[in-house]
């Protein structure tokens, strides 16, 4: 008779879900019936199916081979037995004098070989290497009328292709899910990523990190670029000076404010994460020229911007500024405050997704009120207003701002949230020698807060207050000179004060614990105003009288002056120093790009390695747009913040969960935080998934 062959056929969307059966090879070859899918025999070296029953009047005798008539007896030796054979089974068909009492019988329990009733014998019909591996298992052949059964109750056999995604290992090669998987490393076939990709310190947008010293990835630490430079502001010509730390070289000196003059008289500078520089003009100088601004120049020339696209950056070198508007590392400026509301205060809080180096914030003294405004434009964003008229402002670890109150009397310090935008009630430093009345000048002044949180002024007299915001307590200490000035705290725990005495000035520092192992050291002739520290062991003044900043090398005590404009006058936190210290943060942003194939693209998992000790953070968040010019402006949204959630977390559920649609662009942004006591987070790999329509 003529056989009747099936087709087995494996289309694209089963294989996304698992594998599908077939032959044993792709041509049915075989060598033995192991190599046969049960219920097949292997006959003339091809695997062939056995009918249930003769058909078509064939004989018993004749084997059920393809292309020929024939019943469904299997009879190789061509005596009687056989597998579906009337006669019974044949324990070996190549031998035509022995059906039941085969050589075998004593030791491999063959089908058809006698038996006692009652007896059963392990079987194993697959090949002899896959059994007890993965779900390969024997079975047990029954004794059946005298003989042994053909049926090998309960093995189970090696599976001709994997089941992709049941974890198990399907044909039993010591390997489970091997054959079908995606660039995921499962079996979703329309999952898309780029693989581990381990975080470098010089990453586009990191800021605060080093490698990690045990491995790939970073960790937290000191920011190369952002502790390059201190920015001067000189006040009586309306510039801002750039001063490398490490030389004292003046690199570039720019012209600020709206008439780039000594109207403007610049004054209060701060640098933020990403090194770049905020100074504020007061524009307090002429009664026609009254109304105040900010300017944020680039720290790094990756920063600056080409605005006449000309292909190359348009900046100054050394101490002659170009004119006003023409420098393209002077990224804007902004009109601030009301006319004559004199902006003063600058200090940079701890940002977030949308300004990984942090939004400034600027305080008008008379307004008596704090702007937050945009990194990237200038643009005012949110406002809290104060009881005070704030004279100076600095960041606290908690991420909140005080500011230093020196109106109205007798001074007050006050502290704002500028995650809610809401204000304390201001500590008065009445009863300190920080106050004022009537007949005394001195108030708070310059302003900066230790690593523990708590809140140093200068009064303009001879003393130096700190207030204590844990328990409401004040430390007063008289210096030894008059006039008090700039201050800056130490994270070695030493505080540092610039000394102002008309003929007797002096940089002054002591210990932040009480006050103790004073020194002072005497700077002669040259007057200093403000005070700044760096990473590289150095203390710097700005020096108004002599149109200078001086280095003090702690190391080698060495006392150094440069240039500067005319009338530098600056006694906030223009290293960054101050900032870095208290808000040690580090941050690390990727973009990505994936598929616009058809309408279930979406975006699918981040998975990160990293260790985040007891009190630490990490958190990430993602911005998504539709091209890669608007991630900047883009809603952020938080994914995962460890160590409470676990990796991996799903991208798409999160936007989803918060009401924002997703695109193909894709900004991370993983912010590390350290524990109290000081204990740092370590990111050594991040991954990201996407997920693309398979047939558009």
């Amino acid at each position: 008779m003529m056989m009747r062959w099936g087709t087995v056929c494996c289309v694209l969307p089963m294989l996304a879900a698992g594998a599908c059966g077939g032959d044993s090879g792709s041509d049915g070859s075989c060598t033995t019936r192991a190599d046969c899918p049960a219920g097949q025999e292997c006959i003339d070296s091809r695997c062939v199916a056995l009918d249930a029953a003769v058909e078509d009047g064939g004989e018993a005798t004749e084997a059920d081979v393809p292309g020929e008539d024939g019943g469904s007896c299997v009879d190789r030796d061509h005596d009687g037995h056989g597998p579906g054979c009337a006669a019974g089974l044949d324990c070996d068909d190549d031998d035509p004098a022995h059906f039941e009492d085969c050589a075998a019988c004593a030791t491999e329990h063959l089908p058809g070989c006698l038996c006692a009733a009652g007896e059963t014998f392990a079987c194993y019909e697959g090949p002899a290497a896959t059994e007890g591996v993965g779900p390969c298992t024997a079975g047990t052949r029954a004794c059946v009328d005298g003989h042994l059964a053909a049926a090998c109750d309960g093995q189970v056999l090696p599976a001709a292709l994997e089941s992709c995604g049941d974890g198990i290992d399907n044909d039993c090669n010591g390997a489970g899910d091997e054959e079908l998987i995606s660039d995921c490393g499962d079996c979703d076939l329309t999952c898309r990523t780029d693989g581990d990709l381990p975080p470098d310190e010089d990453d586009p947008g990191s800021v605060g990190l080093v490698p990690n010293p045990d491995g790939p990835g970073v960790t937290l630490g000191r920011d190369v670029l952002a502790a390059g430079f201190a920015w001067i502001a000189n006040a009586d010509e309306g510039t801002v000076s750039k001063l490398d730390l490490e030389t004292g070289a003046e690199v570039a000196r720019f012209r600020v404010g709206l008439t780039g003059s000594g109207y403007d008289s610049p004054s209060r500078t701060a640098v933020d994460g990403a090194g770049d520089a905020y100074v504020a003009s007061r524009a307090h100088v002429s009664p026609e020229l009254t109304q105040g601004s900010v300017t944020k120049l680039a720290g790094d020339p990756r920063s600056c911007v080409d605005r006449n696209g000309d292909g190359e950056i348009t900046t100054g070198a050394g101490a002659t500024p170009l004119a006003l508007g023409r420098d393209e590392c002077s990224l804007w400026t902004a009109p601030l405050c009301e006319p004559g509301g004199i902006p003063r205060a600058v200090a940079i809080d701890r940002g977030d997704a949308g300004a990984t180096g942090g939004y400034p914030w600027v305080g008008c003294w008379n307004d008596m009120r704090f702007w937050k405004l945009d990194p990237a434009t200038g643009a005012a964003l949110a406002s809290v207003d104060t009881t005070v008229q704030p004279y100076g402002a600095a960041i606290a670890p908690d991420g909140s701002i005080w500011a230093a109150g020196m109106r109205p009397r007798p001074g007050f310090l006050q502290r704002f949230d500028p995650a809610t935008g809401t204000a304390d009630d201001a500590v008065s430093t009445e009863g300190t020698g920080c106050s004022s009345d009537d007949e005394l000048e001195r108030a708070p002044y310059g302003i900066s807060i230790d690593i523990e949180g708590r809140v140093w002024v200068t009064s303009f007299d001879r003393f130096v207050c700190r207030y204590d915001p844990r328990d409401g307590s004040w430390l007063s200490l008289s210096l030894p000179r008059s006039v008090t000035r700039g201050i800056a705290a130490g994270h070695d725990g030493r505080i540092w004060v610039a000394d102002y005495d008309f003929g007797g000035n002096a940089i002054v520092s002591f210990d932040m614990a009480d006050g103790g192992d004073m020194t002072v050291l005497d700077t002669g002739g040259v007057a200093p105003i403000g005070v700044g520290l760096d990473e590289i062991g150095h203390v710097w003044t700005v020096n108004q009288s002599s149109n200078t900043a001086s280095r003090y090398t702690r190391s080698t005590a060495v006392v150094e002056s440069f240039a500067t404009g005319l009338g530098p006058y600056c006694y906030s936190d223009f290293t960054g120093y101050q900032r870095r210290t208290v808000v040690p943060r580090g941050v690390w942003t990727h973009d990505y790009e994936r598929c616009v194939t058809g309408t279930d693209d979406h975006w699918g998992a981040v998975s990160w390695d990293a260790d985040v000790p007891a009190g630490a953070s990490l958190t990430i968040v993602a911005t998504t747009a539709a091209t890669r010019g608007r991630l900047d402006s883009a809603t952020a949204v938080t994914v995962a913040e460890v160590p409470t959630a676990v990796s991996p977390a799903d991208i798409h559920d999160a936007f989803v969960a918060a009401g924002e649609p997703t695109y193909r662009f894709l900004r991370l942004t993983v912010t590390m935080e350290p524990a109290p006591d000081g204990a740092a987070p370590v990111l050594r790999s991040i991954r990201v998934t996407w997920h693309c329509s398979v047939f558009g």
